[in-house]
């Protein structure tokens, strides 16, 4: 049965459901009141008591890569390049590459369904939510006949083995850095770690788990020095009003660096399972070592926890160095129900952008630089 009001959802009948009932709310009254260059409309489906939400982009190419492959591998892409110092000849063929990418994605219309989706830059799945896999393809494929199914930012294996037996291809995403706190590590893994604590000791910076009401508004500008600033546009454009909400609706891990009043830097964690992900992050860029000093606090929670990280991309040097270790990340992709020519640039761009971007991200991101 498929619910596209959240005061409709029989939730007496919901004996399983992977999201915060708040936050699932939040969603389906319109998730762009929280991260503005998102434009999604969220419904749920329901089977055999398990409560599957997920998210329609209908067209349209200006929303942020986390939803939106028009976002992260035109987009995104074209501001890397941007960034980077290369070669005139280098820079046009790149720039080739991508004016392919983007009409081929222009074929398949940018039309996707999006299961449980988090509206974060990593989704973490258990096997648990899949059980029912055939069935929410098959409703989903019915009610969307020109939608491609997909679940974003696949890093398990097991969960990735399990989509592609029901019929999903893997489109390479990114590569992403685990940590798990359980592995043996050097011991210069460990001393940098040590490193980063002894650098928070001698800050002077208090750590606290607590926002205020008049904290809301700081934080935004402090995401934006990093996200939107330093890396890119396309990042999602988080308001105070979804900070404020996620703080007092849901169950994330707070790590708030404070000089006096002032919030420098702040870090919300997911953890879902044994599986910690920093979901949310700020800081003031001026401030030199808030980075190590920050995430430094998530790597001893994890240690202390005896849990693992999933460390998103970037900062591949600093991750690596602290015994994160690289693996390539996935979209999962159900095309077969759609009409004939947009499974046909589905297919083109996944057969070329996936050896492509494996290939690439193996070369340059397996390895730190340092």
């Amino acid at each position: 049965m498929i619910y596209t009001r959240f005061d409709a959802i029989p939730f007496e009948q919901v004996t399983d459901s992977p999201v915060n009932k708040d936050y699932l709310k939040y969603m389906m009254n319109g998730i762009e009141r929280g991260i503005t260059n998102v434009q999604a409309k969220v419904e749920v489906l329901l089977i055999d008591g398990q409560l599957i939400p997920y998210s329609v982009k209908s067209g349209g190419y200006q929303d942020s890569w986390i939803h939106s492959f028009t976002g992260q591998y035109i987009e995104e892409m074209v501001s890397e390049i941007e960034r980077m110092t290369l070669p005139p000849l280098v820079q046009k063929g790149a720039g080739l590459l991508l004016s392919a990418g983007r009409l081929v994605l222009k074929g398949t219309r940018e039309k996707t369904v999006t299961v449980f989706p988090s509206f974060m830059s990593t989704t973490l799945y258990t096997g648990d939510q899949l059980r029912h896999i055939e069935q929410i393809t098959e409703e989903l494929s019915r009610r969307y006949p020109r939608h491609a199914l997909v679940f974003r930012t696949v890093s398990d294996e097991l969960v990735k083995i399990q989509l592609e037996g029901a019929g999903y291809e893997p489109l390479i995403s990114r590569a992403v850095y685990l940590y798990d706190s359980a592995e043996p590590h050097t011991k210069n893994e460990r001393k940098d770690l040590k490193k980063d604590g002894k650098k928070l000791e001698k800050s002077g910076l208090t750590v606290s788990d607590e926002l205020s009401e008049a904290d809301f508004d700081a934080l935004i500008p402090l995401y934006k020095q990093v996200y939107l600033d330093k890396y890119s546009i396309h990042n999602p454009h988080y308001t105070a009003d979804f900070f404020r909400f996620i703080y007092h609706h849901t169950s994330l891990k707070w790590f708030v660096l404070r000089e006096h009043e002032r919030i420098v830097s702040f870090m919300g964690v997911q953890q879902k399972g044994d599986m910690l992900f920093p979901a949310y992050f700020g800081m003031d860029q001026s401030y030199q070592g808030l980075y190590f000093m920050t995430s430094g606090l998530l790597y001893q929670y994890a240690n202390d926890k005896g849990l693992k990280i999933n460390n998103s991309a970037g900062a591949k040097d600093y991750k690596l160095a602290r015994g994160s270790r690289p693996f390539l990340e996935y979209h999962l992709i159900y095309t077969k129900h759609l009409k004939i020519e947009q499974r046909v640039f589905y297919a083109i761009f996944i057969k070329c952008a996936t050896p492509l971007g494996a290939f690439l991200l193996k070369k340059l991101q397996f390895k730190s630089t340092v």
